[in-house]
């Protein structure tokens, strides 16, 4: 008697906290230098006024307030509120999020241009960080660096090496929205997983016989 073999449990996404979106015009949105800036600088600094977020990205208060209403619009941002009637702060909503530049997803093509915006910012960062990286100290430089590996897998053995990755850096995402939760002496790194098939040339067959 042969017994059906048991389902396969599927992996739980790790990037289930992660805002998902496919909307053409919320990609758009995203892929704007100066929103894209706010976002990020919302998330270093907890809360800011739109004078306070003007002096970080560039630009005046009123096209940044602009910019703060554009995020809000589509969830990414919303007013912290103030007690003191004074310039309403901002704060982020949404940490983090996830979407598919895939040609075969619908919005591939704003996806794209938020991805090309993304990758561009993060080589820009390395780059700066490799010119200048003799102002950091050495225990600091021995914890950076960069690491590469040709391998040899299943897509599934791919996928779960990718997951297990991201499962490690989701742990600490909390830590943008509260700032309070960063432990005493804690810093700001950014850490890029790029993963992607490669194709070798070929051998030719006349030197595989000799």
């Amino acid at each position: 008697m042969n017994e059906a073999a048991p389902p396969v449990e599927q992996a739980e996404d790790p990037f289930a906290e992660l805002r998902k979106t496919s909307d053409p015009r919320e990609l758009r949105a995203l892929a704007h230098p100066t929103r894209l800036a706010l976002y990020e600088a919302l998330g270093v600094h907890g809360s800011l006024t739109a004078t306070q977020a003007s002096k970080i990205v560039g630009g005046s208060p009123t096209s940044v307030a602009y910019h703060l209403r554009t995020l809000a619009k589509y969830g990414y941002a919303e007013e912290a509120g103030s007690s003191d009637g004074r310039e309403r702060p901002w704060k982020l909503r949404a940490v983090g999020f996830d979407f598919s530049w895939d040609p075969d997803t619908p919005g591939s093509a704003a996806g794209k241009a938020l991805h090309d915006l993304l990758f561009q910012r993060w080589l820009e960062r390395r780059e700066y960080y490799q010119t200048h990286r003799q102002q950091w100290p050495a225990e600091v430089r021995e914890a950076s660096g960069e690491f590469g590996f040709l391998l040899f897998g299943t897509l599934e053995e791919y996928r779960e090496l990718r997951d297990a990755c991201a499962r490690l850096a989701m742990r600490y995402i909390d830590r943008i929205k509260d700032p309070s939760l960063r432990p005493e002496g804690s810093m700001m790194f950014e850490f890029n997983l790029f993963a992607n098939p490669v194709e070798l040339a070929p051998l030719d067959p006349a030197d595989e016989e000799n």
